[in-house]
C-alpha cells in the first residue's frame, strides 16, 4: 500500500528536484525523484507517494541548500539523476553518507564530463591505492561508470572511477575530500615504509595487507577521539618482533608529523603484529 504525504512546494528547481515543507512535520527538505517537479508551481500544496521519492534530505544547513541549488541550476538534469542514482547505490551498500556528497559528487561528475568532452583527462595519482584501500567504494565507482555509459554514451576512465570512490569514502567518514586525500597518501606511505625497510613487495589482495590497512584506519580514527587500547602483550611483541616494532615507530612518527596525532606504545604493539604478518607473507 502506497503512503502519500502532503507538501508545500517552496521552489521547483527542475523536473526532478523540489524544495518543500512537509506539512505534517513542518520540516523544510529537498526531495529528489523522477518527475516530482514536472508541471508543479511554487507555493502550491501537493501530495507525493513515498514511492515517487528517491531521496529526501532536510535543509537545516542553509549553506548546503544554497550550494546545491546553485549547482543544479547549472547542470543537465541527466547528470543530477545519474549522481543521485550513484549515491543511492552507495548508501544501500555503505550506509548513510554525509548529505554534502550530493553537492561535491555532482559538481565533480558534471565537471569531469565537460572535461572529457573537451578531450582533457586528469590522471589520478592515487588510483592503485584507492583500489586497494577502498575496494567497496571503487566497485561503486565502476557501477557509476556503467550508468554514465548507459545514459550518456560517455566512457569515463578508471581514474575518474577512483575519484568517485574518494568522494564516497569522504562522505562515509564525514571528512572533506582534502582530508581523505591526505589519509590516502599517509596510508600509502605507511605501506611504502614497510616495503622499503624489509625490501619486500606487499600484495594488496593478501589478507595480512587488508588487516593492516583496516587496523591503521580504525586505530587512527579511535586515536582522534582519544580512545586507547591497552596491549597486554606489548613486552613480548617488542622482544619477538623487534624489527616490526621499530617500523611501527617510524610509521607513527610519520603520522604525527602529517596529522599531529600521537599513537600510544600499546597501539604500536598491535601495529607491529600486522607488520610482522605482512613481512612473513611477502617472503613466503
Amino acid at each position: 500500500m502506497q503512503t502519500k504525504t502532503k507538501y508545500l512546494i517552496e521552489k521547483v528547481m527542475n523536473n526532478n528536484v523540489v524544495l518543500v515543507t512537509d506539512l505534517q512535520s513542518n520540516h523544510e527538505m529537498i526531495l529528489i525523484g523522477r518527475g516530482l517537479g514536472f508541471g508543479k508551481k511554487d507555493k502550491t500544496i501537493v501530495e507525493f507517494d513515498n514511492a515517487q521519492i528517491d531521496k529526501a534530505f532536510l535543509t537545516f544547513n542553509k549553506k548546503l541548500k544554497e550550494e546545491y541549488f546553485a549547482l543544479i541550476s547549472q547542470l543537465d538534469e541527466s547528470v543530477i539523476d545519474i549522481c543521485e542514482e550513484i549515491i543511492t547505490i552507495a548508501e544501500q551498500n555503505l550506509g548513510k553518507l554525509n548529505d554534502h556528497l550530493h553537492i561535491v559528487l555532482t559538481d565533480h561528475v558534471g565537471f569531469a564530463l565537460e572535461r572529457i568532452k573537451l578531450g582533457i583527462e586528469i590522471e589520478n595519482p592515487f588510483l592503485f591505492d584507492i583500489k586497494s584501500l577502498y575496494p567497496h567504494e571503487f566497485e561503486i565507482g565502476k557501477r557509476g561508470a556503467e550508468i554514465i555509459k548507459e545514459r550518456l554514451g560517455i566512457q569515463i576512465s578508471e581514474s575518474e572511477m577512483g575519484f568517485i570512490a574518494l568522494y564516497l569514502q569522504s562522505a562515509r567518514q564525514n571528512k572533506t575530500i582534502t582530508e581523505t586525500v591526505q589519509d590516502t597518501r599517509i596510508l600509502k606511505e605507511a605501506v611504502d615504509i614497510v616495503e622499503e625497510a624489509f625490501d619486500i613487495r606487499i600484495n594488496p589482495e593478501e589478507p595480512a595487507y587488508i588487516r593492516f590497512i583496516n587496523h591503521l584506519k580504525l586505530k587512527t580514527n579511535q586515536i582522534q577521539i582519544e580512545k586507547y587500547a591497552v596491549n597486554p602483550l606489548l613486552k613480548t611483541i617488542k622482544e619477538q618482533f623487534k624489527d616490526s616494532f621499530n617500523i611501527a615507530i617510524k610509521i607513527a612518527d610519520h603520522i604525527r608529523k602529517n596529522k599531529d596525532i600521537d599513537i600510544s606504545e600499546d597501539e604500536l604493539g598491535y601495529m607491529a603484529i600486522h607488520i610482522e604478518r605482512m613481512r612473513t607473507f611477502a617472503k613466503s
